[in-house]
């Protein structure tokens, strides 16, 4: 009896372990197919992101192109921490102040908003608007207008050029608005998309820079990624009336500043990191070379010191001490196809060191001094203005005015 018992507990103990055991094979079943499900999952996943980014067309259509080896940080552009010094005016009260002109105690600027602005013992007002309310957005960047290049003219007028709108005469005593070129206007059959800069000669003629017939000022980044070269430069005669164009097929022309003899033009090419020189007068008159080539940076605007030279600004930059992403890529359009389709504009700027140089030029070229700022605070540099021994420091997008005294360097 007591043998049967014992038989019938060990009977019962080996299927409650087999039964055990078997749901412990049916649970490892389900874990490993619940692991299997999900890795199919998965990789069905990252299969249909792969397809649907390779069907999805890139936003740009980019072409190969090569750089030389960007220039090691020695003489003139040995490293410094002299832009460091710059100091913050009207900071977080002036967005963008692309453009910059001294007329005595009056400093004018353009801003992000479509503001034109004056500054005056240290106070800043709005002076003009160019395009209409709203401002302030992605959007409604192209009614609000973007005004960039600057200069006073022979009579003191304020001529500025809208990326979006066109070309402007503005009364700085009153604020008046007069309208000399309409975007909408084709020149050469072709309308502006991205009209940047402007130099004015003595004989009244404006210099200007369209950077892009493809792509507007929104979409700058597209424009150096792309390196496109539907870019040109213009002249508009105040006789006529007439904007028309004098060169074409250029990448990205940006800045452009007359010579002292107004012999010839200088056009900063951004993606290209070099300064063309257009010929204005003399036996090549109408020709294009290369003014200077491989800069430690992308130029921006240019502008003649007091002593003759040339400041540039670098809206980026590029030396063999930084690895830089656009010169990385700049031989392999399908990369920079994806990264465009798969990052925001905003972002792409990320292929770029962040670090502020400025450069200055003697009148061959060469570049005799450069401002550095390794924390990259004062970084993309628009533009450089000196008067008195003071340089102001233009930007694209950083929201302050920056002032720097020359002795301080």
């Amino acid at each position: 009896m007591t043998t049967n018992l014992r038989q019938r507990k060990l009977d019962n103990l080996s299927r409650e372990e087999i039964k055990s055991s078997n749901d412990d094979v049916k649970r490892e079943t389900v874990a490993a197919q619940g692991w299997g499900a999900f890795a199919i999952a998965f990789a069905v996943a990252v299969i249909l992101v792969i397809v649907v980014l390779i069907l999805i067309p890139s936003p740009i259509e980019p072409v190969a192109f090569s750089f030389p080896d960007p220039p090691d940080l020695t003489g003139p552009l040995v490293r410094n921490e002299k832009l460091s010094k710059t100091e913050r005016l009207h900071e977080n009260e002036i967005i963008g102040p692309e453009s910059i002109v001294i007329d005595g105690e009056h400093i004018y600027t353009g801003t992000l908003d479509g503001k034109i602005l004056v500054i005056y013992k240290g106070t800043a007002r709005v002076l003009a608007k160019l395009g209409q309310d709203p401002c302030g957005g992605f959007e409604n960047e192209p009614t609000c207008g973007r005004p960039l290049g600057m200069r006073l003219d022979n009579d003191g007028y304020l001529v500025v050029v809208d990326a979006y709108l066109g070309l402007f005469k503005v009364n700085v005593a009153t604020g008046d608005v007069h309208q000399l070129y309409s975007s909408s206007e084709p020149i050469n059959g072709k309308i502006p998309k991205f009209l940047n800069d402007l130099d004015i000669a003595k004989d009244g003629t404006i210099y200007v820079t369209d950077s892009s017939t493809k792509w507007d000022r929104r979409h700058n980044r597209y424009v150096l990624l792309e390196a496109e070269s539907s870019g040109r430069l213009l002249s508009y005669n105040p006789q006529t009336k007439h904007m028309t164009q004098l060169v074409g097929g250029l990448m990205f022309p940006n800045g452009v500043q007359l010579s002292i003899k107004e012999d010839v033009l200088l056009i900063s090419e951004t993606t290209t990191a070099r300064i063309m020189r257009y010929y204005l007068q003399g036996e090549k008159k109408g020709e294009l070379d290369v003014f200077v080539h491989n800069l430690p940076g992308f130029p921006d605007n240019i502008r003649r010191s007091s002593r003759g030279t040339y400041w540039i600004g670098l809206a980026g930059v590029r030396f063999k001490a930084r690895f830089n992403g656009v010169d990385f890529m700049a031989s392999k359009p399908l990369w920079r196809a994806f990264f465009a389709k798969v990052l925001p504009q905003e972002m792409l700027m990320l292929l770029l060191p962040k670090y502020g140089l400025i450069l200055e030029l003697d009148k061959t070229g060469k570049i005799i001094q450069s401002l550095h700022d390794p924390t990259g605070r004062q970084s993309d540099a628009s533009e450089i203005e000196e008067k008195n021994g003071v340089l102001y420091i233009g930007s694209y997008h950083l929201s302050h005015l920056g002032r720097l005294y020359m002795m301080a360097v």
